[in-house]
């Protein structure tokens, strides 16, 4: 058996120092590789999903325009025949407070001498689209639109796509409701029976 001396034992040490700072240079080594490839491989997938987003947000913007576009040509003969005749219309209406604050945009906004009506489209209605357009009727009363001082404020939602439950959920809060019907729109609410819920702009 060969002899242990200070030497050996510390020639042992030394020998073990090279080898564990090589493993630790080639450890480090190995995960920078790994960080900066994972930082490559995280900037990608940022940049594919920033894509994307944009994709998908022309593509809500093309359909969005598509809704209302088939809403605002059918909306005149239609509400004439609820006894609301459209003297003038307008879309994307927004209104800021005094100190340019944004209060609420209405999609479409159509006028006559006594009603005006607030429209929201949507492509797919859910219920909280609804909700928010109830909450922006109160914002259209407390924050008057020009011109509309004594008058009396209506609201209406239209969709490309309705959930179950939701025309009729849209009825009972007095809201008017707009949905493709063969080459046009129509207005689902029964006119013997509904009443649209009225909101008042004090003079």
């Amino acid at each position: 058996m060969e002899k242990i001396t200070y030497e050996s034992v510390l020639e042992l040490i030394t020998e073990n120092s090279k080898q564990i700072k090589v493993l630790k240079e080639s450890i480090t080594t190995t995960f920078a590789e790994a960080a900066a490839e994972s930082a490559r491989s995280e900037a990608r997938s940022e940049k594919e999903f920033k894509k994307v987003q944009k994709q998908l947000a022309e593509f809500g913007d093309t359909l969005g325009k598509y809704a209302e576009e088939q809403v605002k040509s059918a909306l005149i003969k239609k509400f004439n025949i609820w006894g609301i005749p459209v003297h003038a219309m307008t879309t994307h209406f927004v209104k800021n407070g005094l100190d340019d604050d944004f209060l609420y945009e209405v999609d479409i906004l159509i006028y006559n001498t006594d009603y005006i009506v607030a429209i929201e489209v949507k492509n797919q209605l859910k219920k909280d689209d609804i909700d928010n357009h109830l909450l922006r009727m109160e914002k259209l009363q407390s924050y008057p639109l020009p011109a509309s001082e004594g008058k009396i404020l209506l609201g209406g939602m239209a969709a490309m796509i309705i959930g179950n439950g939701l025309e009729k959920y849209t009825h009972s809060r007095g809201l008017f409701l707009i949905k493709p019907s063969g080459e046009s729109v129509k207005i689902t609410n029964n006119k013997k029976t509904f009443k649209p819920k009225e909101w008042p702009v004090a003079v």
